[in-house]
């Protein structure tokens, strides 16, 4: 039979880069993003759910930022400024150190010191005397700082209405529970890649048989 004949007798015959892309991908194998079983696929061998994960708590986190900016624009501040302001807000005028708030925003007291000034030429915050500690200062908001904050209260509920409408109350105590419990590990895990020289591999940098110290991970 001619080849001609062959070839128009209804048999497909694969392509060369079709052939080669199997061939490729049949010896191709990328090592699991992480070793812990626990976010493993069952069998042990792929981290295709843990993966999505990463990307869907990626997105969240950029959606939550997009929105805790429109929110900051509305007040004509930053978010982080946003954020110092909330915290003051929800202290129902009872003034707040300067450190607590730091250690509820996650970030340095020199941070929030560096915020709080700029808030406070705006007329939003001010700083009184800690009457516990005369050598601290309390942040509170001002009457000013009050009415803004009271006036976008409806766009702030609808908002978060909106972003976890999904969450039932099981489902949210559960979520919050489970975030809290990461933040150590995701705060132990940057400082170490901060402490990481130029060229230098995080996997090298590592303590040789526990990632945490009996500190660290309580």
């Amino acid at each position: 039979m001619s080849s001609r004949a062959r070839s128009g007798s209804g048999i497909k015959q694969p392509h060369v880069h079709e052939r080669v892309d199997k061939k490729a991908s049949a010896a191709f194998h990328l090592t699991p993003s992480a070793s812990s079983a626990a976010l493993l696929d069952p069998g042990g061998k792929t981290d295709h759910r843990f993966r999505q994960f990463l990307y869907d708590f990626s997105t969240l986190g950029a959606s939550l930022e997009i929105v805790r900016s429109y929110l900051a624009s509305l007040l004509r501040i930053t978010a982080p400024q946003y954020n110092i302001a909330m915290i003051l807000a929800n202290g129902r005028g009872a003034g707040i150190g300067v450190s607590e708030v730091a250690r509820r925003l996650h970030v340095s007291t020199t941070f929030i010191t560096a915020e709080a000034t700029n808030l406070e030429s705006r007329g939003l915050i001010e700083k009184r005397r800690n009457p516990e500690d005369g050598r601290g200062v309390l942040l509170h908001l001002t009457p000013v700082g009050w009415e803004m904050v009271e006036h976008i209260g409806p766009e702030r509920q609808l908002i978060n209405d909106n972003l976890f409408g999904s969450l039932s109350a099981r489902d949210f105590q559960h979520l919050s529970g489970t975030l809290g419990s990461l933040l150590d590990d995701f705060s132990y895990t940057v400082r170490l890649i901060k402490s990481v020289s130029a060229g230098v591999s995080f996997h090298t940098a590592l303590p040789r048989k526990n990632t945490k110290s009996p500190k660290e991970k309580r």
